[in-house]
């Protein structure tokens, strides 16, 4: 069975490893790394823990506090997509308890075999991979109460590994990067981070070394059928023919389903990081700001500050004062480290309003299938996605992990 696999980041490469494995010939057609790719640009985050849906009641009061003080984590550009009114009034829909409980457990359960997937991975194609959990810090005891109760809510979705909470001393005596603003923490020991740029390189060498053909600056321009049960992939460097084939474009994968004539609810969601070895004390362990939603890793040598999720975004120039403000949100949570001789990237994540990725097959489309709108939650969900896709595209049944996350649900279902 030939089947081309339309997108090789984390998703679609780690899914083309699970087909090679199982016996398929497999076709990566990917665009490469221009700008807008978010993976490279990332915190590089492994992180179960945080995998509940961003909708979810009492969201937008917080949302409103953080833009009052000046502080917001996100930002709009409205222009940019005619799509936006219906996908913001989808998100506010999906923000009931029972949907956001759901969706954590629904979340949860596919991201289950990360943490165990990369490091199974990184044994045998070795990659920059830190096994220090997460600390989330908290400047206040408000803020150290809103960490507590994201654990909470974790564990009553199924979450398992342990967890531990410290005052602000405690805190900084585990990671002296902590300022004494600082009034506390919550550590998950189980949580990894890896350098995503050397995590692609990884999987690829994985990937050929298992049969799989990758053909970079090769983007997938359109999917239509080619007679007798087949279909034909268009790409920049020529035509493919495949058997079977599984979109996993990213944000440029809304495109691709809506030349099959099924439109999604998909929407960049841009990132913006900052990487420098910097100056002062360095983070030791990978760092969530939970008032401001600040996202730092240390690599080694440099550290990478990552924020802002700019909705309706486009492969466009970053906007610099969007990092700046990250960067300032950043500072007093630390004790001294700061930037120097910085490289800021941009990345486009897609954003389904509901959170939740768009995985199976594509409706009325036999032979097609997506792995899309993982959002934030990529790598976390990249390993799991590809180990119960896989089985699906080579003609097993829907496993009843992948059902939330149907094209036909309510949430995901549009009409053209």
């Amino acid at each position: 069975m030939r089947i081309v696999v339309a997108g090789g980041g984390v998703v679609g490469l780690w899914i083309a490893m699970e087909l090679a494995a199982a016996g398929a010939e497999v076709v990566v057609a990917d665009r490469g790394t221009p700008a807008g790719v978010a993976a490279p640009v990332s915190a590089g985050w492994v992180v179960p823990l945080l995998s509940a849906p961003l909708s979810g009641p009492g969201v937008l009061l917080r949302a409103a506090e953080r833009l009052a003080r000046g502080r917001a984590s996100f930002a709009v550009r409205p222009a940019l997509s005619p799509a936006l009114p219906r996908w913001a009034l989808a998100f506010l829909r999906s923000g009931s308890a029972r949907a956001h409980r759901d969706g954590s457990r629904a979340l949860l359960e596919l991201g289950v075999p990360a943490v165990a997937g990369f490091e199974k991975l990184c044994r045998t194609h070795p990659f920059e991979l830190h096994r220090t959990g997460l600390l989330i810090a908290a400047r206040s005891p408000h803020g150290v109460a809103e960490a507590a109760e994201l654990v909470e809510d974790a564990r009553a979705a199924g979450y398992t590994g342990p967890v531990t909470t410290l005052d602000g001393a405690r805190a900084r005596a585990l990671e002296p990067a902590l300022g004494e603003r600082v009034a506390g923490a919550v550590h998950a020991g189980d949580e990894l981070h890896v350098r995503p740029e050397q995590l692609l390189d990884a999987l690829a060498t994985a990937a050929g070394e298992r049969g799989v053909e990758i053909r970079r600056d090769a983007p997938v321009l359109g999917v239509e059928r080619s007679g007798h049960g087949r279909w034909r992939v268009a790409t920049a460097r020529g035509a493919l023919e495949a058997d079977r084939v599984v979109i996993t474009a990213g944000v440029w994968s809304a495109d691709l389903l809506a030349g099959l004539g099924v439109p999604v609810p998909l929407l960049p969601g841009a990132g913006y990081s900052l990487t420098s070895a910097g100056t002062g004390t360095r983070p030791r362990h990978a760092l969530k700001l939970l008032e401001d939603n600040v996202a730092i890793s240390p690599f080694d040598g440099e550290v990478r500050v990552a924020g802002m999720f700019e909705l309706a975004a486009g492969p466009r120039p970053p906007v610099p004062r969007r990092m700046r403000h990250v960067v300032r949100m950043a500072l007093p949570y630390l004790r001294d480290w700061r930037p120097s001789r910085a490289r800021v990237g941009y990345g486009l994540r897609p954003a389904t309003p509901d959170s939740l990725p768009l995985i199976g097959p594509v409706p009325g489309r036999e032979g097609v299938y997506a792995a899309t709108g993982h959002g934030m939650l990529g790598l976390t969900l990249a390993p799991g996605t590809a180990e119960h896709l896989a089985p699906l595209v080579l003609g097993g049944p829907v496993p009843p992990v992948l059902e939330p996350f149907s094209l036909t649900r309510r949430s995901a279902a549009r009409r053209g």
